[in-house]
């Protein structure tokens, strides 16, 4: 098989695993219902992936980079306070319109045991982190390099972490409320 066929099956076998997410939701992808709908053998699934946890990583990188083209616009506006609430709760809208992709994410990384994922899903999830960087540091303006990394890590796990929450009515003040709370825990740090 040429590397071009692989590149094309490959191709193949993650938009026909994206399309089952979407549809089915992410309980629903296993490496049979993937052979199954592609017309790919499992052997071909494990032959272009190593293990299903692969093939996951994959379809995540693809999401937090969606995810990533489409916070990055918000970056236009003035700095700080409102910008990440705009960031959160576009964050949410983001999460809210991809949910089925989205528990794919959020379980994969809640049911994380041995597996670590590569090195350019790890950089798509500091990339993701760094987004916010200058609305803190526009904040924080005194803020050390080091705590500001871990303020971005922790608010950017903290939204992961309300996106697993129940949409309702009440969803956005939800998120508003612990996100608004979270800054003014920071504004209490950088007083110190």
């Amino acid at each position: 098989m040429t590397q071009n066929s692989k590149d094309n099956v490959r191709r193949k076998l993650i938009e026909t695993g994206r399309k089952l997410v979407e549809e089915k939701g992410a309980d629903y992808l296993t490496a049979r219902k993937l052979s199954e709908a592609s017309g790919c053998s499992v052997g071909t699934i494990y032959n272009q992936f190593s293990s299903m946890d692969d093939f996951i990583a994959e379809q995540n990188e693809r999401t937090l980079a969606e995810l990533y083209a489409y916070l990055s616009q918000l970056g236009n506006g003035p700095r700080g306070y409102r910008n990440i609430n705009l960031y959160a709760e576009c964050f949410q809208k983001f999460v809210a319109a991809h949910r089925p992709l989205w528990s794919l994410f959020y379980n994969f990384h809640l049911n994380l045991k041995n597996y670590r994922p590569g090195i350019s899903y790890r950089r798509q999830m500091i990339r993701l982190c760094e987004l916010i960087a200058p609305d803190l540091a526009a904040m924080f303006p005194r803020i050390e390099i080091r705590r500001l990394k871990m303020s971005q890590k922790v608010l950017t796990a903290a939204l992961v972490a309300l996106s697993a929450l129940p949409e309702d009515k009440y969803s956005g003040k939800r998120s508003a409320l612990l996100l608004n709370t979270y800054l003014a825990g920071m504004m209490m740090l950088n007083r110190e």
